[in-house]
């Protein structure tokens, strides 16, 4: 079978991904189209908008055929390992194709900067270090130092798809995978404040949403988004960004400087700046501003907070094997599909009760945790059910 895999997070599902993931299988004309999903918390820190179960259901509404949780452990992480883990889980289930969507349609430039980061030219840690010497953070120092040994790979490492493409690129020859690379070149902005209707930004769309303009976020959504956000808003059961901070902050409080010192990605003195931060801020929007620098950039300061939310150490990351295991969130029936599981290098958990098992420490908090944001009780996800269509 030919299996495409994608890797992302919907929070919600928009008309921009329903363009990827057409466009990805007119491409490939897969068999099958597998995602490995963000959970209750993403790439950044945050906490997503709708849950897991929606957000597959959607999925597989406009045409994915299964729904895999990521471990939060690979979710929440700088970009090299947020690829470096979903790669796996998707390889692990049987993909054979990934696709992924890009600024720069040059499929020779992206493989040369994935070969560079893999195999340093001369000259180019010694960049890199400078650089972060010199006050910058590491995503910029990062394309800087490219930039400096291989012509062009700063401006491609500077777009924030680009450089997720880079990584899985990465990903994909660190562990040695036969996976096909799918590039989709990406319309609209990735961080546009306004909502294009066609080819919005996630971001854009759960910011409309957040300010009560639901006719913009709904003319950007597919149906079944619309419908799920309707139903979710009307209940009172997305996220109360005051519930959150509170939860946050008492966490933080209650922390001693060796925790934060602890935390994943704290050096160059973070982990101290906020332990005194939170001590201050009135919430996590203020927390995240107090902190953000041109050595230290929102979203590092955001994966910190979540960290530290979710009880997560630098040790903890540092021994982390690779997911061996996923929680299976949606299905499209499709017998030929799921007889080929049985051969799957990673365990298929077909409900919560079974995956209960395999989840860390970090999982099951960011479950409980949103629960608690949205007024909903600590048993989910476990009275949850696959969505199945």
């Amino acid at each position: 079978m030919a299996i495409l895999g994608i890797v992302a997070e919907y929070d919600p599902f928009h008309n921009g991904h329903l363009y990827h993931l057409r466009e990805a299988k007119r491409l490939v004309q897969p068999d099958a189209v597998y995602v490995a999903l963000s959970p209750c918390f993403k790439q950044r820190g945050d906490c997503s908008l709708l849950s897991p179960h929606d957000r597959a259901a959607c999925a597989v509404s406009a045409g994915a055929d299964a729904v895999f949780a990521l471990p939060v452990l690979w979710a929440v992480r700088d970009a090299e390992h947020y690829a470096l883990g979903a790669v796996s889980l998707l390889a692990g289930l049987g993909a054979t194709h990934l696709a992924f969507g890009v600024e720069t349609p040059d499929p020779a430039a992206l493989h040369q900067v994935a070969d560079l980061l893999e195999n340093p030219l001369p000259g180019f840690r010694e960049t890199l270090k400078a650089r972060l010497a010199g006050g910058l953070g590491y995503p910029a120092a990062l394309a800087a130092a490219a930039g400096r040994v291989l012509p062009g790979a700063g401006a491609i490492l500077s777009s924030p798809n680009n450089t997720l493409a880079v990584c899985y690129l990465r990903a994909i020859r660190r562990l040695n995978l036969s996976l096909v690379p799918v590039m989709v070149p990406r319309r609209g902005e990735y961080h546009a404040s306004s909502v294009d209707p066609e080819y919005p930004s996630a971001s854009a769309v759960r910011g409309a949403l957040s300010r009560g303009d639901y006719a913009a976020a709904f003319r950007a959504v597919p149906p079944e988004t619309e419908t799920r956000l309707k139903a979710r808003f009307l209940a009172g059961e997305t996220p109360d960004p005051a519930v959150l901070d509170a939860i946050l902050l008492h966490t933080l409080r209650g922390m001693d400087p060796a925790a934060f010192r602890a935390l994943p990605d704290a050096a160059e003195g973070l982990g101290d700046a906020l332990a005194k931060a939170c001590v201050s801020a009135r919430s996590s929007r203020e927390l995240i501003e107090k902190l953000t620098s041109r050595r230290y950039s929102a979203a590092r300061v955001s994966r910190l907070c979540a960290h530290a939310l979710l009880g997560v150490t630098r040790q903890q990351l540092l021994g982390l094997p690779l997911p061996s295991a996923a929680l299976l969130l949606a299905l499209r029936k499709n017998a030929a599909m799921t007889a080929s599981w049985r051969n799957a290098a990673v365990r298929i958990c077909p409900d919560p009760a079974a995956w209960r098992a395999e989840a860390s420490a970090a999982d099951l908090a960011s479950w409980r945790i949103r629960a608690q944001c949205c007024g909903l009780p600590a048993t989910l996800p476990f009275t949850e059910k696959t969505v199945t269509q």
